[in-house]
């Protein structure tokens, strides 16, 4: 008797002193967003929860821009989401949707126009830049 109650004193502490926030609150994994075009930057990323067409979109979750080659990290709650990445080169800009991300631990997101091009769950948008031609 005396062992169950040393063993839910020691229960008990660790509510009051860790919480029991993680029973209630969904995880947190990393996202990771890597430019792997050669040419091509990426200018901003948006995501929502997957299948909510009514939801918002986040606001941008990067400051600057991720140059080929380079990585942004972010930090999202587990669920199932989509994204929204735009890049620009010279002379087009770009837009990937990406459906139906799978959340549940961490992610890592290749923005690469060649190799998303034969995923079903990604769909690109290439659109000419206007050039000034005025004189």
């Amino acid at each position: 008797m005396k062992k169950y109650k040393y063993l839910l004193a020691i229960l008990g502490l660790a509510f009051i002193f860790g919480g029991c926030d993680y029973m209630i609150t969904p995880r947190n994994h990393y996202v990771s967003v890597y430019n792997a075009e050669y040419d091509k930057y990426i200018t901003s990323v948006y995501y929502k929860p997957a299948g909510y067409y009514d939801e918002y979109w986040s606001k941008n979750m990067i400051c600057d821009f991720i140059y080929p080659n380079e990585t942004f990290d972010m930090i999202v709650a587990e669920g199932t989401y989509d994204f929204k990445v735009f890049a620009e080169d010279d002379y087009y800009s770009y837009e990937a949707d990406i459906y139906d991300v799978y959340v549940y631990e961490n992610v890592e997101i290749d923005f690469c126009l060649d190799c998303d091009r034969k995923k079903e769950n990604i769909k690109i948008t290439k659109t000419p830049k206007k050039t000034n031609t005025a004189k």
